[in-house]
């Protein structure tokens, strides 16, 4: 038999249970996932990535002020030198769609650039000390 893991984000609380029974606890009460909660502080931490092809800066210094464009290539619009295949990347703007998130922020922050448009998206995921993702559409997950 088949075990798996829950969790209650509203208390914290963690259970292992039968497969079958996960499942019927987690469509029951909307308070369980089969997904951990968020670390805390995650909003707070550096987003950081795996480069998954080379990435070259931006054709124009000043296209990293602008609004994330909606296209694409290998180029990295926010980036400001060559970044190497494979090469770790810490940042607080926009990640290119290749980058493959390695932290908690990194996965929330990806998630949203890669399934949001970006003509609604504000200049940086990074307001103040935290990052606050919001596309302009009154749909906002942190």
């Amino acid at each position: 038999m088949m075990e798996a893991q829950i969790f209650n984000h509203k208390t914290g609380e963690a259970r292992t249970m039968p497969q079958l029974q996960a499942t019927q606890q987690t469509r029951m009460d909307r308070d369980w996932s089969f997904d951990p909660p968020a670390p805390k502080g995650w909003e707070r931490e550096t987003p950081l990535y795996r480069a998954s092809q080379a990435l070259r800066p931006a054709v124009r210094a000043r296209y990293r002020m602008e609004l994330p464009f909606s296209e694409t290539g290998d180029s990295w619009q926010y980036g400001t030198e060559p970044i190497k295949k494979g090469q770790i990347v810490a940042t607080r703007e926009w990640c290119h769609p290749s980058m493959q998130p390695l932290n908690y922020s990194a996965k929330q922050v990806h998630e949203f650039f890669t399934t949001r448009p970006r003509s609604r998206l504000p200049r940086s995921p990074w307001v103040g000390d935290r990052i606050r993702l919001e596309d302009g559409m009154g749909s906002a997950a942190a």
